[in-house]
């Protein structure tokens, strides 16, 4: 479906400008001019892992599919694991890349245990967890009906709204990679309820839901952030926030009316195969314009966000192009 594949190309490019416009928020002064700028770039697309993840459930959990437990397990391993113990082993050695000497095993273990090698790998690690119950999630498509499925997915929305709430002001820290796949069990199945759904929503209530949406964080953002903290602040960023959990399924039921062909079609259905391979390569990236002096914060935001955001996307694009004419670097990406 042509519009699965055009949320995954938006979702990957808003994951970059996320994660460039991340350093000005965080490093320039809260309130500024600039910080504003990033702010707002950050707020724009909060969107992009929510939507990810709503995609997956999409293409996963067909009720149609009859395959065991074992062979979705056999056909997935290989698809997940391979692509996270090279990664894993990439960006630990990219992250000591000034101090080999002092890598130590029990660095490599911990880092790999608590599901963080890198700050952007948490998601191959939660959605391998999440890929673990998809021949049960199945069987409970299957056999519950839609309705049930809706006041399933809005009390699991709830209560992992009270969790993330509840982890933000307690301070109780990310806790075990095992656990992250569990709050973002509804994105999983409203990704499944949009796309077999008939229902249209008006375009100008969901225009009017993510521009809303993106207000309540932009502005939650700053005004928590002056009151408690920029810590407590970056709440309205959380992907299950009271903000981004309707700015998100807005998107998707937007994304759904997208009606692309022709050569435009064409590009989305060339780039899609890509977009793992791009969310795995661009912090090197990244981190490689800053090392060069080439800091978004540092110079006009407002202008440099986009660009460097650009870069980074291109360059990772053409990285995982390599990648996926390359026989054997393929099954990495």
């Amino acid at each position: 479906m042509i519009w699965l594949d055009a949320a995954r190309v938006v979702s990957i490019l808003a994951v970059v400008v996320l994660h460039v416009a991340a350093s000005v928020v965080t490093l320039t002064a809260l309130g500024s001019s600039g910080w504003w700028y990033g702010n707002l770039y950050d707020a724009l697309v909060r969107w992009c892992v929510p939507v990810f993840v709503m995609v997956s459930g999409a293409l996963l959990l067909d009720p149609r599919k009859t395959e065991s437990v074992a062979e979705f397990y056999r056909k997935r391993a290989a698809r997940v694991l391979l692509p996270i113990a090279f990664w894993s082993a990439v960006y630990i050695l990219w992250n000591h890349r000034g101090a080999l000497a002092e890598l130590r095993a029990m660095d490599v273990l911990h880092s790999v245990a608590r599901g963080w090698p890198h700050y952007h790998l948490w998601f191959l690690y939660m959605i391998l967890c999440l890929y673990l119950f998809v021949p049960f999630l199945r069987t409970l498509v299957r056999n519950t009906s839609r309705r049930d499925l809706w006041w399933l997915v809005a009390l699991m929305f709830v209560l992992s709204g009270v969790n993330e709430f509840s982890r933000v002001f307690s301070g109780d820290g990310a806790g075990l990679f095992i656990n992250w796949f569990l709050p973002y069990l509804p994105y999983f199945l409203c990704g499944y309820l949009i796309q077999t759904s008939d229902r249209k929503v008006p375009l100008s209530v969901l225009m009017a839901v993510f521009g809303l949406a993106v207000a309540v964080t932009a502005v939650g953002c700053y005004w928590l952030g002056r009151a408690q903290g920029l810590d407590k602040g970056l709440y309205f960023y959380g992907y299950l926030s009271l903000s981004v959990v309707p700015m998100s399924i807005s998107v998707m039921l937007m994304l759904k009316r997208c009606a692309l062909a022709g050569r435009w079609a064409q590009s989305v259905q060339r780039v899609a195969p890509l977009t793992l391979g791009v969310y795995l390569v661009h912090p090197i990236l990244l981190e490689s314009f800053r090392e060069y002096g080439f800091k978004p914060e540092d110079n006009a935001p407002l202008l440099t966000v986009p660009l460097v955001a650009a870069l980074v996307f291109g360059g990772a694009l053409v990285v995982a192009l390599v990648f996926h004419r390359t026989p054997w670097l393929k099954r990495f990406i």
